[in-house]
């Protein structure tokens, strides 16, 4: 009897074991995505600018992935590991959500953020026109004059121009969506409307100088800012 439970024995568990390594070949192990990285190039673009999502994914199984894109801002085209983003209209910080998944329902989900700037080539000026104490003439009517060179201020060339605000002996101004570049600016009311300057008109320039011998400085105007000028009128003598 001794002997036959020995066998017996050795039987069951060769059976057992037989089993358990049919059970292992069969047992299949399950992989997740790796997001590895996420990137975006580049990562600040203008108003309707675009940029480039890549993405770095590993599955142990090798399967093929399915990528789901959504974002806050704008809008996402192409598919896959690699797709272009293209920029609302509107500045700020988007973000966009990237979800990847596999045949058998497995996932991963990582994020990216971009930052939309304004896409400006204008600028704005604004500036006030003041007579020195004493002199309570009135500015009202007074004419803001841009040049796009020396050569055009001492010619009369203008680019634009614009009225003085208010009235009195300290009046206000305001250019709207000028290009950016570079520009000279005077202040003239002809008070005889003589259409040129002469004795007892109202003058002024942004430079130095003296109102016998003005030298009027250029000034550069840069994208998306505002210039802010002070101007100092002078009564034109005899």
């Amino acid at each position: 009897m001794k002997s036959l439970n020995s066998k017996t024995t050795l039987l069951l568990l060769a059976v057992t074991l037989s089993v358990l390594l049919f059970a292992g070949c069969n047992d299949k192990i399950t992989y997740v995505p790796v997001i590895k990285s996420i990137d975006v190039d580049p990562d600040t673009v203008a108003v309707g600018g675009t940029a480039m999502i890549q993405l770095v994914v590993t599955d142990g199984d090798d399967e093929n992935l399915v990528y789901y894109y959504t974002t806050n801002g704008g809008s996402i085209a192409g598919v896959g590991d690699t797709v272009t983003w293209d920029a609302p209209d509107q500045p700020g910080i988007y973000v966009a959500q990237v979800l990847v998944a596999d045949k058998d329902g497995n996932q991963a989900n990582d994020s990216i953020r971009l930052v939309v700037v304004k896409n400006d080539t204008t600028a704005q000026i604004t500036g006030v026109a003041a007579l020195p104490s004493g002199i309570d003439f009135n500015l009202a009517g007074s004419k803001v004059r841009l040049f796009t060179s020396k050569e055009n201020w001492i010619n009369h060339i203008v680019y634009t121009a614009v009225n003085t605000e208010g009235f009195g002996p300290i009046v206000s101004f305001r250019f709207d969506n000028v290009p950016v570049g570079t520009y000279y600016l005077d202040i003239w009311k002809d008070t005889d409307f003589g259409n040129t300057i002469n004795t007892g008109d109202f003058f002024g320039w942004y430079g130095k100088g003296t109102i016998l011998n003005p030298f009027p400085e250029p000034f550069i105007l840069v994208a998306g800012t505002t210039k802010a000028m002070q101007i100092q009128m002078w009564v034109m003598p005899q």
